[in-house]
């Protein structure tokens, strides 16, 4: 009975012994060590999922020195985003508000994109230019360990009560939104992917548009000698520091490839010492009748021998468990490729239906272009058609005063027709060529609403019900939304009976500011809803009253213009309400 609870003390000394040397913390530097050497053993494996635009020091030369304005920054992302980008990770600071800002914020706007907090020296969040706010956010702050490697990275940090996720996890949920931010999580990265795409940002903004974006997360950063950040990661090259940027895209491709590392669980050590010793003790255990003297000195044997098995779990096992979990990951990754492939496939067969119908697209547009052109020439035939008859009836004919007076009046009356049908497509074909980024600019459009609204009320005979909810404010162009609002009311008046209200309402929907504006006529049937926005398009209770067709068409390419959209329902009175929805901008920008 003695012998059989010396047998399970040892073992338990032992592994409460493993316990605590693991939870001590006293084996970490050796572990770590081996670790590292394990990891650069691994074969080195080529990005899939990340790429690199770095302004280096051939960005520098050609380009100019550092820092950039925002402007061209925009342009940066613009033009990542033209290479097919999947989304944008800018891992640069910009607490400053600079020129260019807006641009910057539409170029970080018009897609996925995430920007970079720091953490500055009073050790609170370093926040972007409030203009940069509207995209993603993500700190930037390394974890070193005592050795000033970065091997782990926290999945979150918070700091005065305002949480963030870390760069490269925020950077992969790019790609990948379903992945889990796991709050106070420490994520080990692989770093199996050494070798990440890199262009430089010269190549970028000054050539076409480059290939190798296609699909993946871009990180822009500073890779220049003496800009920006740069840390040694278990696999940088001869242990020499790499830019941060690329830390942050070789640790998103570990997230999103499952190349991370899961350390042994301590209780494992302790276990594997219990049974070590056991074991050891079993099998030295001497016959019962013989060697009696030597019993107590082997069943004590177990005990080094399980502080051996102990420092070998340590430095040999433990790290390797580690790393044979990146490489059931890296194993496993065979059946992920096989996955992505099948996905890849499914994906070539979307793409090619996708070709197929914007193909069949391209037909209809081209179809409908040659439509249109052969309705423009009709529409302006028709008045020039008219004013030479009008002309040669002045000069064939001798006309009283009162004739020609007439004639005149309709020849000024057909000239002042085809000239409003050349200004509205010149208008038209201005409004293609404008730069929203550039020339858009914050405005109030509660009062922009109210003011055109009191005007028309005012030059005209009929009562007006306008409701403006105040403060709303949208980036564009005052006069061409006055112009919109003005072709709406028009059309609504047109299209009413005489003596029937005109309705217009302005208010916030979600993060819109919706302007409707609403008639008592005979309304719009549902199948042509969709295509009465069109250049010179009529619809059926349209055609016999005058008008060039090209109002609602103003207002749709306006809408469109302004990042916004048009369209156009049932009224409440059986007339028809006309909808224009702007995206709406914070109230001190």
């Amino acid at each position: 009975m003695r012998r059989r609870i010396l047998r399970l003390v040892w073992p338990t000394l032992a592994a409460v012994l493993a316990l605590s040397l693991q939870l001590s913390g006293l084996l970490t530097s050796g572990e770590r060590l081996l670790r590292d050497a394990l990891l650069r053993r691994l074969p080195p494996r080529a990005a899939t999922h990340v790429a690199a635009v770095l302004v280096d020091e051939a960005a520098l030369g050609r380009i100019g020195p550092w820092p950039w304005d925002r402007a061209r920054l925009g342009a940066l992302v613009r033009a990542v985003r033209a290479a097919g980008a999947r989304g944008v990770a800018v891992d640069l600071l910009l607490p400053e508000a600079r020129p260019g800002d807006r641009v910057l914020a539409s170029a970080l706007a018009a897609g996925p994109s995430v920007l970079a907090v720091g953490v500055d020296d009073s050790g609170r969040w370093l926040w972007p230019e409030p203009a940069l706010r509207e995209s993603g956010l993500a700190h930037v702050s390394f974890d070193l360990d005592r050795d000033g490697v970065v091997r782990r990275f926290s999945a979150t940090r918070e700091i005065h009560g305002r949480e963030l996720a870390a760069f490269p996890l925020a950077s992969a949920r790019l790609d990948d939104p379903s992945l889990p931010i796991p709050v106070g999580r420490v994520l080990r990265p692989g770093f199996q992917a050494r070798t990440i795409p890199r262009l430089s940002a010269a190549d970028v903004l000054e050539g076409p548009a480059p290939g190798g974006l296609q699909g993946r997360v871009v990180f822009l950063g500073v890779s220049a000698a003496g800009l920006g950040d740069r840390v040694v990661t278990p696999v940088s090259p001869r242990g020499r520091p790499e830019p941060g940027v690329l830390v942050e895209a070789q640790a998103a491709e570990a997230i999103l490839a499952g190349d991370l590392l899961r350390p042994a669980s301590p209780l494992l050590g302790g276990l594997l010492a219990f049974g070590l010793a056991w074991l050891t003790g079993r099998l030295l255990e001497p016959p019962r009748r013989r060697f009696r003297g030597l019993v107590p000195l082997v069943l004590l044997a177990p005990l080094p021998l399980a502080m051996l098995a102990l420092a070998v779990f340590h430095l040999i096992l433990a790290p390797l468990a580690g790393v044979l979990a990146l490489g059931a990951a890296a194993g496993g990754m065979a059946w992920d490729r096989a996955r992505r492939s099948r996905r890849e496939a499914a994906g070539a067969r979307r793409r090619i239906s996708e070709l197929e119908a914007l193909q069949a697209e391209l037909s209809e547009a081209r179809a409908q272009e040659a439509e249109a052109r052969r309705v423009v020439a009709h529409e302006l035939k028709t008045p020039l058609t008219s004013v030479r008859g009008l002309a040669q009836l002045l000069a064939g004919f001798d006309l009283s005063e009162a004739e020609r007076s007439r004639v005149a009046g309709m020849v000024a009356s057909e000239a002042a027709r085809l000239a409003g049908m050349v200004d509205a497509l010149l208008d038209l074909e201005r409004l293609r060529l404008r730069d929203f980024a550039r020339e858009a600019r914050p405005l109030d459009f509660s009062a922009l609403c109210r003011e055109r609204a009191e005007i028309l009320r005012t030059g005209g005979d009929r009562p007006f019900d306008v409701a403006v909810e105040p403060g709303l404010r949208v980036a564009g162009d005052s006069a061409l939304l006055a112009r919109m609002m003005e072709n709406l009311v028009s059309n609504a008046i047109k299209y009413s009976g005489p003596g029937a209200p005109v309705r217009i309402a302005l208010e916030a929907a979600g993060r819109t500011a919706c302007l409707a504006v609403e008639d008592q006529g005979p309304g719009i049937p549902e199948e042509e809803r969709a295509r009465i926005f069109g250049r010179f398009a009529r619809g059926s209770a349209q055609a016999l009253a005058p008008g060039l067709g090209l109002g609602l068409a103003l207002v749709a390419e306006g809408a469109a213009w302004h990042r916004g959209t048009v369209e156009v329902k049932e009224g409440r009175g059986g007339g028809s309400r006309f909808e224009v929805r702007l995206p709406l901008v914070p109230a001190d920008a």
